[in-house]
C-alpha cells in the first residue's frame, strides 16, 4: 500500500511539472530531408522532429502529433491559426516580426543551383535576374528572391523541392533557389549524378527555428525555448546532429538564450558560391 501511495505521489508530481499548454499546440512541418520528413511507414521523423521530441522530454510534454503538409499550406496556417508551430522555419529579417521564435534548430545556406552543362555565369546577384528560377512556394528560397527585387513572373513556384528539381532537370527553369544540404540529399536520393549540378550563388546563410503563431503566449514560447536550450547544451544534441549531418554540431556556447533569440541577419550576401564556406549546421 505504501509503495502504491509513493508511486501515485511521484506520478502526481510529474504531472504537476508537465506542460499541458505545449501539448495544445499544432505542430506542422513539411517534407524537407534531413530535417523533417515521413519515413517508410508515414511517421514524421528527421533531425528537427527528433530535436522537438527531446524538447518535449525536457518540458515534460507528452508526445504530440506532427502534421506534414506542403510548406505553403503550413506557412498559411501559421499566419491564421492561434496555436500553430511551424518548423524548420528560416528566421529572416522580413519574417522576424510576423511570428514568435524558439531558436536555433540549426543553420544552413540558401543557394542557387543550376545544371553544370549550362553556360551560366553569375558574378553578382543581379545577373541571376535574367534566368527562370524554381523555388518551393512561400519557402525562404522564394522569399529571398522576391525581397531582392526579382521579377515574380520569372519565378516558378513548386509545392515541393522534388518538383522544383524536376523543373531544373527538364529545362523548365535555369536555376533552383533552395537549402544547399536538402538539395544535395534529394539529388542523391533520386539517384542523379551530383556532378550534373553546380552551385551558382549563395543567397544567404540562415538560422532555422521553431516559429509560433503570434497569439501563442510569450510565457509558453519561453518555456519551449528553455527546453530547447537545455537540449542544445546537453550531450544528446551532438549525438543527434551526427546522426543526420557529417559536420560537427555547433558548440554549446553558441546556443545560449541570448544567442538563440537574436534576429536573423538580413539576406545581403552577394558573394559567388565558390567563395563561400560550406554550411556546418542543421535547416526552411
Amino acid at each position: 500500500m505504501k509503495a502504491w501511495i509513493g508511486l501515485a505521489g511521484a506520478l502526481l508530481a510529474t504531472l504537476a511539472q508537465a506542460s499541458p499548454e505545449l501539448g495544445k499546440l499544432h505542430y506542422i512541418t513539411e517534407e524537407y530531408k534531413p530535417y523533417n520528413y515521413a519515413d517508410a511507414s508515414g511517421t514524421p521523423t528527421g533531425f528537427a522532429v527528433e530535436l522537438l521530441q527531446l524538447v518535449w522530454q525536457k518540458t515534460n510534454t507528452p508526445s504530440q502529433p506532427v502534421t506534414i503538409m506542403p510548406w505553403a499550406r503550413g506557412y498559411y496556417l501559421l499566419t491564421q491559426k492561434p496555436n500553430a508551430v511551424l518548423f524548420s522555419t528560416a528566421r529572416t529579417q522580413a519574417r522576424d516580426p510576423l511570428f514568435k521564435w524558439a531558436c536555433p534548430i540549426g543553420y544552413a545556406e540558401i543557394v542557387l543551383v543550376g545544371l553544370a552543362e549550362r553556360n551560366i555565369t553569375i558574378t553578382k546577384l543581379d545577373d541571376a535576374k535574367a534566368f527562370n528560377i524554381g523555388a518551393v512556394r512561400a519557402d525562404v528560397g522564394e522569399q529571398l528572391l522576391l525581397n531582392n527585387g526579382f521579377d515574380e513572373t520569372k519565378l516558378m513556384a513548386a509545392n515541393r523541392l522534388a518538383q522544383a528539381l524536376k523543373m531544373l532537370t527538364s529545362g523548365r527553369v535555369d536555376l533552383v533557389s533552395t537549402n544547399k544540404t536538402t538539395m544535395e540529399q534529394l539529388i542523391v536520393e533520386q539517384k542523379l549524378d551530383p556532378a550534373r549540378f553546380k552551385e551558382q550563388w549563395v543567397l544567404s546563410s540562415e538560422q532555422f527555428c521553431f516559429a509560433f503563431s503570434h497569439p501563442v503566449s510569450d510565457e509558453l514560447v519561453r518555456e519551449f525555448q528553455t527546453g530547447l536550450t537545455q537540449v542544445l547544451a546537453s550531450g544528446e544534441y551532438p549525438l543527434l546532429h551526427s546522426k543526420y549531418f557529417p559536420a560537427p554540431a555547433p558548440a554549446p556556447a553558441n546556443t545560449s538564450p541570448a544567442k538563440s533569440e537574436a534576429a536573423s541577419t538580413a539576406p545581403t550576401n552577394t558573394s559567388p558560391a565558390k567563395s563561400e564556406p560550406a554550411s556546418t549546421g542543421a535547416t526552411n
